[in-house]
């Protein structure tokens, strides 16, 4: 159950990266660095929770292992 509901806390928040980078977004005219900054900060970010999620699992395995 604990597994299941990280999952969906980490999928919340990949919803929540994603409608804060397109908020961010920049509109025609504006500096195009943004739009690397947000794409790089936006993949960083599922990529560091996606890893947090893995280690719970093993974390969780481990502890299934040695009871």
């Amino acid at each position: 159950m604990a597994n299941w509901l990280t999952g969906i806390g980490y999928a919340l928040s990949i919803c929540s990266v994603a409608l804060l980078a397109w908020v961010a977004w920049p509109g025609p005219g504006e500096n195009r660095t943004l739009i690397a900054a947000i794409i790089a900060g936006s993949v960083l970010s599922v990529i560091g929770m996606a890893l947090r999620w893995a280690a719970h699992i093993v974390q969780n395995r481990k502890i299934e292992e040695d009871n």
